[in-house]
């Protein structure tokens, strides 16, 4: 009996584990985004990725932080006097995910409307719109 309860209890728990790393992102959920390289974010901008969800075959994250919500980053920064580009990771609290998209079989930075991340053809990935939590922010100095 006690061992069947205990098996029972170890594929609930696995079958969550699962379940985020199915990138079933709700909303609410928090989410912990990192900068990623340059070539990713519009000019002059910067592009934060969600870490500790499925990646894609390159090693970037499935899981992008929404334009909008960036640019309600910015406006932190600029009010905070904190350089955007000194900000490595942000949390936020997500308020929609997009369904997923595919990047069309075309030159990366061909049709930057539908590949806004400068990702590789054929890649599916997801946008995140997301609040910003401010207090849960790390600088580089």
């Amino acid at each position: 009996q006690r061992e069947r309860e205990g098996h029972k209890a170890a594929v609930e728990l696995a079958s969550r584990r699962i379940s985020y790393l199915a990138a079933d992102v709700t909303v609410n959920a928090r989410l912990l985004f990192s900068v990623q390289p340059s070539c990713h974010a519009a000019l002059g901008g910067v592009a934060f990725g969600a870490i500790m969800l499925p990646a894609l075959p390159s090693g970037l994250p499935t899981h992008w932080l929404s334009q909008e919500s960036t640019e309600s980053i910015r406006r932190w920064c600029e009010e905070e006097a904190v350089p955007l580009h000194s900000l490595q990771c942000v949390v936020g609290r997500v308020v929609h995910v997009s369904e997923p998209m595919a990047v069309p079989m075309v030159e990366r930075r061909a049709n930057a409307a539908a590949n806004p991340y400068g990702l590789a053809p054929g890649d599916t990935f997801f946008v995140v719109h997301a609040e910003m939590l401010p207090q849960h922010r790390w600088v580089v100095p």
